[in-house]
C-alpha cells in the first residue's frame, strides 16, 4: 500500500516560525503585542476546534465503517465500509472522511481540494482494479470466503504433526538425562 501524501505541519502550530515574531520584535508598544498575541491564541484555539471536529466526524465514519454489532438479531454484513467496487454510499463516505481529514491536517486556510481529489483518485484506483471487480462478481474466489475457517492442507497438518513430534522427542530426551543425573 502506498504511503499517504505527506501533510507539512501548519505554521499555526509552530509558534516559532510563525509570522507573528517579526510583528511581535516590531510592534513598539506592550498593548500592540499583547492585542497581537491574543489573536494568535484565538486563531490557534479556532483551529484546534476544528480539528477535534475532524477528529471526531473520522471517529463517527470508523466507528460506522465497522461491520454491525454480532449480537444484534439479524444478518450481518462482514467487511467495513466500503464493502466492494459497487457500493456507492460507502465509497462517498470513505472519500468525504478522508478529504476532511487531509483539509484540517492542511492547516486553517485548507487544502484547496487536494484531499478530495487525491480521495477521488485512490477510490477509483481500488474501485476499477480487476481483482476487486472479479472478487465481487464471483466472492467464492476469495482465499477465505466470509464466515468460514479456513483449514490447513494435508502437507501443513502433516508438517505440524511432525514438528510436534520432534518437539516431544526432544522434550522426552531431556528429561531422561536429567532424571538419569539424579
Amino acid at each position: 500500500m502506498a504511503e499517504p501524501t505527506p501533510i507539512p505541519l501548519p505554521g499555526i502550530l509552530e509558534p516559532e516560525h510563525g509570522h507573528l515574531l517579526g510583528e511581535l520584535n516590531a510592534a513598539e508598544n506592550a498593548e500592540q503585542r499583547l492585542s497581537e498575541v491574543q489573536q494568535a491564541l484565538a486563531n490557534a484555539c479556532s483551529y484546534g476546534r476544528e480539528l477535534w471536529h475532524g477528529v471526531n466526524a473520522l471517529r463517527g465514519y470508523l466507528l460506522h465503517s465497522l461491520p454491525p454489532d454480532p449480537r444484534t438479531p439479524g444478518l450481518h454484513r462482514t467487511g467495513a465500509s466500503p464493502t466492494g467496487p459497487d457500493d456507492e454510499a460507502g465509497w462517498q463516505s470513505w472519500q468525504a472522511a478522508y478529504a476532511e481529514a487531509h483539509s484540517v491536517l492542511a492547516g486553517p486556510q485548507g487544502d484547496s481540494g487536494f484531499g478530495v481529489s487525491e480521495a477521488g483518485r485512490e477510490a477509483r484506483a481500488r474501485r476499477s482494479a480487476p481483482s476487486i471487480r472479479l472478487l465481487a462478481e464471483h466472492p467464492e474466489l476469495s482465499s477465505t470466503p466470509p464466515g468460514t475457517v479456513r483449514t490447513p492442507s494435508a502437507g501443513a497438518r502433516l508438517t505440524g504433526a511432525l514438528a510436534v513430534a520432534a518437539t516431544t522427542l526432544a522434550v522426552r530426551a531431556v528429561l531422561v538425562r536429567r532424571l538419569r543425573r539424579r
